[in-house]
């Protein structure tokens, strides 16, 4: 089943919710807040989804962070494997290490509470999940990818478990951030960091999002792939 990432309005949050952007996110207890690998700061949460009862992943939430306080020209987006992408077989040790100024934290849902001591930066929404696959909303889940560029699914991780799509997020996203949420860090012309004017942060500077995972639930892995038109 396909189903539409849809955010809805704007309002506090309960701790009840499993699907949503911004706020606090909802961890285990014995997972931290992680630390970006380039400059050691604290990550940014972004938004997590709670998969549905239609989904092979269905009892797993992913949540995704991302650095903020730093930018570098070689981890703009997550590294890629090298070769020919449509068909790959990805080493698990590959997606152990590439991520470094990000983080993709999948658990069951029910063991997570809210992360009382993380200051929010990201307004927080509600994230409804839509049957159907319509094009509204900031994403997809579930069903087929829709490529902006040529197919780039891997096949496999370690060519022993497939790996199938996950969640699409669309291009261009923009994630508004609270009032006094530090500027997100970006390259300027000149190649050099410094803070954004925009009180939004982006993903991957905001090109589309395709995350696939391992197919064997006991050890759930995440491979992202980026494409901008």
């Amino acid at each position: 089943m396909r189903h539409t990432i849809s955010p809805t309005e704007e309002r506090r949050q309960t701790g009840n919710e499993n699907s949503f952007v911004g706020g606090r996110p909802k961890l285990p207890t014995d997972t931290p807040i992680p630390k970006c690998g380039l400059c050691g700061a604290r990550q940014t949460f972004f938004f997590q989804i709670a998969f549905p009862a239609d989904h092979w992943w269905a009892g797993l939430s992913l949540a995704v962070f991302q650095c903020t306080s730093c930018a570098n020209q070689d981890h703009l987006i997550p590294e890629m494997l090298s070769g020919v992408l449509k068909g790959a077989d990805v080493p698990s040790d590959f997606l152990g290490t590439y991520q470094k100024n990000f983080r993709l934290c999948v658990f069951a849902t029910e063991s997570a509470v809210s992360h009382a001591c993380y200051r929010e930066r990201v307004v927080f929404r509600p994230l409804r999940l839509e049957e159907g696959g319509k094009t509204r909303g900031i994403g997809l889940l579930g069903g087929k990818p829709r490529w902006i560029l040529e197919d780039e699914s891997p096949a496999s991780c370690n060519s022993v478990t497939p790996m199938r799509f996950l969640l699409q997020i669309q291009d261009g996203v923009e994630f508004q951030i609270v009032p006094d949420a530090p500027r997100q860090i970006e390259l300027g012309l000149t190649g050099d960091p410094s803070q954004s004017e925009l009180p939004s942060y982006q993903l991957f500077i905001g090109n589309a999002i395709y995350m696939f995972g391992t197919e064997d639930r006991r050890c759930p892995l995440v491979y992202i792939i980026t494409q901008v038109s």
